[in-house]
């Protein structure tokens, strides 16, 4: 068997919301093999949508022709061989090709991949919900948006919001974080699991602030509370918060995941399949982890492509946490020919031969390809602050 070619698919994805959620395409790649047997992959990156497509072009001399069951092979091939190793673009597009490989793979074999791997060590997967809230900051409106997303199946909830915060003391900003935290406690009641996501914005000191007053309300964890590379800042965090630091969908490689474990900067790691070079990096890091008794939470929050990928290590791995899924109450969630059901706050592991989805060929044709928009947002001075 070998690769004759690399197919981009690219999707148009808006997200409804408020204003301040970002549009996307879903960059899907195929991979053809002379025997007819296709594989499906992910390489969304937001806003960087040219950038993958050319690493991909730069990519396929490497792999074309070659066999895509020798995915190490393969993956050592496209990560080593072009001397720069690169970061989340590369790391993107690498992770499209090689999640094509395995769901080659299963394919061939007729197995599901996990199977690959030694088979699952869990019936189904627990997820929680992000992008429910639609970016509103009314308490009636996160009410009402809780609802829904309860009434979908959900258990577990992630926020995040977009307020620029000032550095170090910005009380105003902690009050409207925790005062939305409140209201969602309330509406979900003592048990429910809750997130904060702080996407890097803050500073050490404030980020503790915040955790100080999400910590009475029970939070499973604060993810990104700092910037991701800044692992002493994150180790400060974690070691002031109180509750759980959660990080690394912004990270690529295992050593980079070492170094916040040797450092307890986070005891929650957040490695996302379609970034990090894809299944494989995926589930070495999971395994290092579980050597330093840390937990993975996969960061996903793109097509429903890379959530069932992403089951497929939940899986198999025995420190899986919670898995990650955008709220898609739309067309989203039938761009897979097997779209994906939540029940109870789980979704059950798939049984089919590779992934165990296709692309809707229909859905991908009625959405073209549309102008990706991420928000830009500043301070009350002017001044650049963090998506």
């Amino acid at each position: 068997m070998k690769i004759t070619k690399i197919e981009p698919v690219l999707v148009g994805a808006a997200t409804p919301g408020v204003g301040l959620l970002s549009d996307r395409n879903y960059i899907f790649i195929r991979v053809h093999t002379d025997e007819g047997v296709t594989g499906l992959g992910e390489a969304t990156l937001e806003s960087h949508d040219n950038a993958v497509l050319g690493t991909l072009k730069d990519l396929a001399p490497l792999v074309i022709g070659q066999d895509p069951r020798r995915i190490e092979f393969l993956t050592q091939r496209m990560t080593r061989q072009l001397f720069w190793k690169g970061g989340v673009i590369k790391g993107s597009a690498v992770a499209g090709i090689e999640l094509a490989l395995w769901d080659i793979l299963g394919k061939s074999l007729g197995v599901p991949v996990h199977q690959l791997v030694g088979g699952a060590c869990r019936d189904k997967v627990r997820v929680y919900v992000n992008g429910w809230s639609g970016g509103s900051l009314d308490p009636a409106a996160i009410r009402e948006k809780v609802q829904i997303a309860r009434a979908a199946g959900y258990h577990a909830f992630k926020f995040s919001l977009a307020v620029p915060a000032g550095p170090v003391g910005d009380s105003a900003t902690l009050r409207t974080i925790v005062k939305a935290a409140e209201t969602i406690r309330e509406t979900v009641g003592p048990d429910a699991p809750l997130m904060f996501d702080g996407h890097g914005r803050y500073d050490a000191d404030m980020a503790i602030r915040i955790a100080k007053g999400l910590a009475p309300l029970d939070f499973l964890f604060f993810e990104e509370p700092v910037q991701p590379e800044d692992e002493e800042a994150l180790a400060k965090v974690a070691a002031h918060a109180g509750i759980p630091v959660a990080t690394g969908e912004r990270l690529i490689f295992k050593q980079e995941f070492r170094k916040l474990l040797d450092r307890k900067a986070a005891s929650i790691l957040q490695p996302d399949i379609g970034h990090c070079c894809g299944f494989g990096e995926a589930l070495k890091i999971s395994h290092l982890a579980e050597a330093f008794s840390a937990f993975i939470a996969p960061h996903g929050p793109m097509s429903p492509v890379i959530t069932t990928v992403s089951l497929h290590l939940d899986a198999v791995i025995p420190n899986f946490l919670i898995q990650e899924r955008i709220f898609l109450n739309d067309w989203r969630n039938e761009v897979i020919t097997e779209p994906l059901t939540v029940e109870d706050g789980f979704i059950r592991v798939p049984e089919k031969p590779g992934w165990g989805i296709e692309l809707d060929e229909e859905v991908v044709r009625a959405h073209p390809a549309i102008t990706p928009y991420t928000p830009a947002l500043f301070r009350e001075d002017g001044s650049v602050w963090d998506w």
